[in-house]
């Protein structure tokens, strides 16, 4: 934990202390008994087993589907049952994901949770929800509660993130939990039928719906592999390229990287980041339908073999255009080498006309080639390359873009070195 950011420590102890008054409050000031304490034991067990089996989501964080779970013992018990068994959820898990995750993040899962349904019970009490009641009101007030606990869990986890990867919650939940949010929904309906299931059969209700939820984490699963499943596509295509032409090896992981700083600097949506890492990893894949003794050829290139080099961002799109979830991107690798001034290829369009990742592409493109080694020369060092970058500028290449590039890149680089420092410290 002493590695992490300040910010994030002092985050986690307001958010830890916030839980534990709220928590230390509603415990002192529940009737217990033998069947609150039974209770807190059979849902304790349940979200424990719920946050054990988590779904790794694709930025870092995770899901679980103890959501309605929560959300159901919300509906049944009074607060303290109900805070009780959030905490002992978030801090009593076992198995993988308690052999890998840090104590820190069990606390904060724990006070998080605790304060996401303490919000949610607000609603509860506005609405004078008092026991589980099937009728309309009841249920839209219900759909209210869930809707709450959900934006404060997830308002949560990326602040929390955020801080963590120095970057923006809003990002951050953008990337990891919008494209989640019809998926949690769907669980609000479980978790009432939970609620009514334990009401009129006790303990016996909860084991009639274990089935479902192990389904719907099954799901959930291959929702989200899926998703990563298209970036490995992606990756095999590449290795596929980079296995013809040697000199460009880790050129296009590269690229990617510079292209979503420079994308994030401009304020870029996380969907069209993701969509332009995507190209600019694939940018290069037309190479494929390159003869090999042209792309590693070590003297001066014909003019029949620069037709064929040059044929490669057009050999790009017709292989993406077979790919369905790439399809979007085609235009974007066809344009990567046209020229800010029109006398690019293939198409020779200029200015705006070049869509605008084509034009980021370019930039980093340029840099990754000015800066690697190649079989006829030795790459050039990071300011020479950002002179030539300001050279090519309003000709070759976007000057906005250029001049956007070498802040970020001068900026990340400045920021390596210093991470270098303190290791080494």
């Amino acid at each position: 934990m002493e590695s992490l950011p300040t910010r994030f420590k002092f985050f986690l102890i307001l958010l830890t202390s916030s839980a534990l008054l709220l928590l230390g409050w509603n415990i002192l000031h529940t009737d217990w008994n033998r069947t609150l304490l039974i209770q807190v034991l059979i849902f304790g067990i349940i979200g424990i087993a719920s946050e054990s089996l988590p779904v790794a989501l694709p930025k870092g964080g995770y899901v679980t589907v103890s959501y309605p779970i929560f959300l159901s013992a919300l509906i049944l018990f009074p607060m303290g049952v109900t805070l009780a068994v959030m905490a002992l959820s978030g801090l009593f898990i076992f198995g993988k994901v308690a052999s890998e995750e840090p104590f820190y993040k069990r606390i904060f899962n724990a006070s998080q949770y605790v304060l996401s349904l303490a919000g949610a019970s607000q609603v509860i009490n506005f609405f004078k929800l008092s026991s589980v009641q099937f009728d309309l009101r009841s249920i839209i007030s219900y759909l209210i509660v869930a809707s709450v606990f959900m934006a404060i869990n997830t308002i949560l986890v990326s602040t929390a993130l955020g801080l963590i990867l120095h970057k923006s919650p809003w990002s951050i939940w953008l990337s990891n939990f919008r494209w989640s949010v019809p998926n949690t929904i769907a669980l609000v309906p479980l978790g009432f039928l939970l609620a009514l299931l334990y009401n009129n059969w006790g303990a016996l209700g909860l084991f009639l719906l274990f089935i479902p939820f192990l389904a719907f984490r099954h799901a959930f699963q291959l929702y989200v592999d899926m998703r990563e499943n298209y970036l490995s596509t992606v990756e095999a295509l590449v290795q596929a390229l980079e296995a013809k032409d040697t000199y460009t090896s880790g050129h296009s992981e590269r690229v990617g990287k510079l292209v979503v700083a420079m994308a994030e600097a401009i304020k870029m949506s996380e969907d069209k980041i993701q969509s332009l890492k995507y190209a600019a990893v694939l940018h290069d894949v037309g190479k494929i339908g390159v003869s090999e003794i042209i792309l590693n050829k070590e003297g001066k290139l014909m003019d029949s073999e620069w037709e064929a080099i040059r044929s490669h961002p057009i050999i790009g799109q017709t292989i993406i255009k077979g790919i369905k979830f790439l399809y979007d991107i085609g235009n974007v690798v066809r344009y990567h080498h046209e020229r800010y001034d029109g006398k690019g290829y293939p198409d020779g369009i200029q200015g705006s006309e070049i869509p605008l990742e084509s034009r980021i592409i370019a930039v980093a493109d340029t840099y990754d080639a000015i800066t690697s080694d190649r079989s006829y020369r030795k790459g050039r060092t990071h300011e020479e390359a950002l002179e030539e970058l300001k050279r090519v500028s309003g000709t070759q290449l976007d000057p906005e873009l250029v001049e956007i590039f070498c802040k970020v890149v001068t900026d990340e680089l400045a920021q390596s070195v210093s991470a270098n420092r303190v290791q080494i410290a």
